[in-house]
């Protein structure tokens, strides 16, 4: 549906945390710090032929508002390579598009200039960055005057990346209050729905991504791991609670071939690593 050009690039909010080890040796960390630290995410990019804006050190960095800055620049100093623009979670585009508000004026005079904000103060972030850019008077004149130019930011994203195809991301359950504003950055730019996932593992996959988050539905895919379903029946009874499963009283689980249309799951998961039956 929309392919993209060998070579392109990523403008990904993306953002990973520290490692650490346990006593035992094993290595912990978020479900994104793993994989953005792995073998996997090179190889994916790798394999699409589209490589993300930013370095390593921005990604890592423990300063969520500098790797932002850091994103935003280098996403324009790329612009006209940008094939798309994605984030884990929805909520993080739409925050760094609000940073940009304020900040588009900083980010234009480090273009001109070819120079890094003092307001990005880790010397690894730094090093990587100066040495991706160069000044650049005529891109800083074209960004002030599109972004003068915008109305509330209205479609700001295909202004400023105008081969951008589309957005992705996670935009469905606890991401959907975030589409409004989403939609008002992306102007008539598609906004894709990402696949859905967990922190065990990945759970199932969007097989309609040109239909509007709102109504995506998503295919299980059984060899992800073992997933049963308990089903969740509302009580007829007022709630004299204030935990909100109590809304909700839980049956026997049941198989992914034994689940019904209409009815509302909890998924529990099962995964092949041995995270047995996690809901």
């Amino acid at each position: 549906l929309f392919p993209t050009k060998p070579g392109g690039r990523i403008l990904e909010f993306i953002y990973s945390s520290k490692l650490f080890y346990t006593t035992g040796g094993q290595k912990v960390g978020t479900a994104t710090t793993h994989y953005f630290e792995s073998e996997e995410f090179k190889m994916k990019q790798m394999k699409t032929e589209t490589f993300t804006c930013s370095p390593s050190e921005v990604i890592a960095s423990s300063d969520h508002r500098q790797s932002t800055y850091c994103h935003l620049l280098l996403g324009l100093h790329f612009s006209e390579e940008v094939e798309y623009v994605t984030s884990t979670f929805a909520y993080s585009i739409v925050e760094a598009f609000r940073e940009f508000e304020l900040l588009w004026r900083e980010i234009c005079s480090d273009i001109r200039e070819g120079t890094l904000s003092p307001r990005i103060t880790s010397p690894s972030m730094r090093r990587a960055v100066t040495e991706l850019i160069s000044p650049n008077p005529d891109l800083a004149s074209t960004v002030e005057q599109k972004c003068m130019g915008l109305r509330k930011w209205h479609g700001v994203i295909p202004r400023l990346w105008p081969n951008a195809k589309y957005v992705y991301s996670i935009m469905t359950g606890s991401m959907l209050p975030y589409l409004n504003k989403l939609r008002h950055y992306a102007g008539g730019l598609p906004l894709i729905g990402a696949d859905y996932g967990a922190t065990e593992c990945w759970v199932g996959v969007n097989t309609e991504p040109a239909a509007p988050p709102e109504t995506v539905s998503f295919t299980v895919v059984p060899t992800f791991a073992y997933f049963e379903f308990l089903p969740l029946h509302r009580r007829d009874a007022p709630i004299t609670s204030a935990v909100a499963d109590d809304e909700f009283i839980e049956a026997q689980a049941v198989r992914l071939s034994q689940v019904k249309v209409g009815e509302e799951y909890e998924v529990v998961v099962t995964t092949f690593t041995g995270t047995g039956r996690v809901t």
